[in-house]
């Protein structure tokens, strides 16, 4: 590795051991510190990775050293950037009374595994037969004409199938204890490798750590190091059942079938050279959020021009749900609907690579080096000040809001357009728990209601249920038809 490459990963370490300060270690329970780990990850870890397994990254033929180590030092000044502004909103949150909580609410322990369950399970079957959550694509790919691509099931799989599994793993954990951990994350990996996405699996696991962390329950380290097995594990399935059966087999409209015989075929060919290639390679290519923005970096230094925001406008008029806008994919450009596409275009990149453009890898398309760091200060700022108002309480509705932002920052390496999408997501997640919990209070309230069993009479709280016979009630004992009065207990 070259000195300009060692230099930002010591900036990229210190802001590390900056934040991990601050936070008291607490990474599970920081959406915002969970940003700046994969950014670290994206920029940093791959050049060790590169350094280790030389010539295995085809993402390196489009780039010389000397770009990697100018966008290396940039990128890793945009990380201090956004570690000191994040690292004050949490110094400064620190020193505020925490609020008290408006409710008597206790995060997911209330949540009904059985209509979480009968959520997702729609959107399990959908992907398990190719018409539900699919893989991604390159830009030019995408823009093909699949029909199976298309429909509310695809839409509502892609955004909501790995957050709610995540949230049911999260329950479970809540209720039952961390000693489910390896099992909830076994049956996870089982139900999701379907869909033939490495990403899936990683983020459910993930946000369902986050959700017991919330919570306050940490893994030993002997759950972690099985986690940590566990899912490699099926991410290496993956990999293998790509190399030996091709990565058509997860295309859309393959069947539950064929992916089952994919899959197997996958496990058992997992020990051979060639499965073992495949997954040496996609673990070093598949972190490398360099070459992107070193690429569009070198085209800023020449004849190349800033894009301004419009992606930004772009990626919010795509926001708007297909049912609503059934023309919105037909009416826009290629360029307008793909923000990795317009970058692409606009800095002389193929559109047929599958980059791996990340948020600050497109943020610096915006307005140059400068506006870059700008961006990284507001980013670190806004991701602090909205990480302290989900934590505020341990509201459902705050619970949810403060995993869904650990999916934002998991979704890192596919760029803000993705990030926003996301985001979609959790509002609309965040309306629905919203809802629940107004429901419960609302039941409760009428359960507690004057004249109804449980609610108050004279004062005095009534019972929620009948005491069994010759039970004492209200310092009473219970009188039976055809009996004297009994004198009043006193003890």
């Amino acid at each position: 590795m070259t000195v300009a490459v060692w230099a930002g990963l010591t900036i990229q370490a210190a802001a590390l051991i900056w934040v991990h300060t601050l936070v008291r270690g607490e990474w599970g329970r920081r959406p915002g510190a969970l940003m700046l780990a994969a950014a670290v990850v994206f920029h940093g870890v791959t050049e060790l990775m590169q350094a280790m397994w030389p010539g295995r990254n085809f993402f390196r033929t489009y780039v010389d050293q000397q770009l990697i180590d100018n966008w290396i030092l940039l990128v890793s000044v945009a990380i201090a950037c956004y570690a000191v502004t994040y690292g004050s909103v949490v110094m400064h949150s620190r020193r505020r009374k925490p609020a008290a909580h408006a409710h008597d609410e206790v995060g997911l322990a209330r949540l009904r595994l059985p209509w979480l369950l009968l959520l997702v399970l729609p959107l399990l079957v959908a992907t398990g037969q190719g018409k539900g959550a699919l893989q991604p694509l390159a830009p030019v790919a995408a823009e093909s004409d699949i029909p199976e691509r298309g429909g509310v099931l695809v839409d509502l799989a892609g955004e909501f199938l790995v957050p709610v599994v995540g949230v049911i793993g999260a329950v479970i954990l809540v209720r039952w204890g961390m000693r489910w951990l390896v099992p909830v994350l076994a049956v996870q990996g089982v139900l999701l490798a379907l869909a033939g996405t490495r990403a899936m699996i990683v983020f459910a696991a993930v946000l369902t750590l986050i959700g017991a962390a919330l919570h306050g329950l940490r893994p030993s380290r002997r759950q972690v190091a099985l986690v940590v097995v566990v899912v490699a594990a099926f991410t290496a399935l993956i990999s293998s059942t790509r190399a030996v059966a091709g990565r058509e087999v997860f295309d859309a409209g393959a069947g539950s079938g064929q992916r089952v015989e994919a899959l197997l075929d996958g496990a058992t060919s997992i020990h051979t050279a060639e499965s073992r290639e495949a997954i040496t390679n996609d673990v070093i290519y598949r972190f490398d959020g360099n070459t992107f923005g070193a690429l569009v970096f070198d085209s800023l230094r020449g004849a190349g021009q800033p894009i301004g925001l419009e992606t930004i406008g772009n990626n919010l008029a795509m926001l708007v749900p297909s049912f609503l806008s059934p023309e919105k994919l037909q009416n826009r450009s290629l360029e307008q609907r793909s923000e990795e596409a317009y970058i692409d275009s606009a800095h002389g990149l193929s559109q047929y690579v599958d980059w791996l453009p990340t948020i600050l890898g497109s943020v610096v398309a915006y307005y140059g080096p400068v506006g870059l760091l700008l961006i990284a200060l507001l980013l670190g700022l806004a991701f602090g000040a909205v990480e302290v108002f989900a934590l505020r309480s341990m509201s459902t509705v705050r619970v949810v809001f403060a995993m869904g932002l650990g999916q934002c920052a998991l979704q890192y390496g596919s760029g803000p357009q993705t990030v926003i999408t996301t985001l979609r997501m959790v509002v609309v997640l965040v309306l629905l728990m919203a809802a629940v919990a107004w429901l419960r209070r609302h039941q409760a309230a009428r359960t507690t209601a004057p004249g109804r069993l449980g609610g108050t009479v004279g004062g005095r709280q009534r019972p929620r249920h009948r005491a069994a016979p010759g039970r004492r009630m209200q310092g009473r004992p219970l009188v039976r038809v055809g009996e004297p009065a009994r004198p009043r207990w006193t003890g």
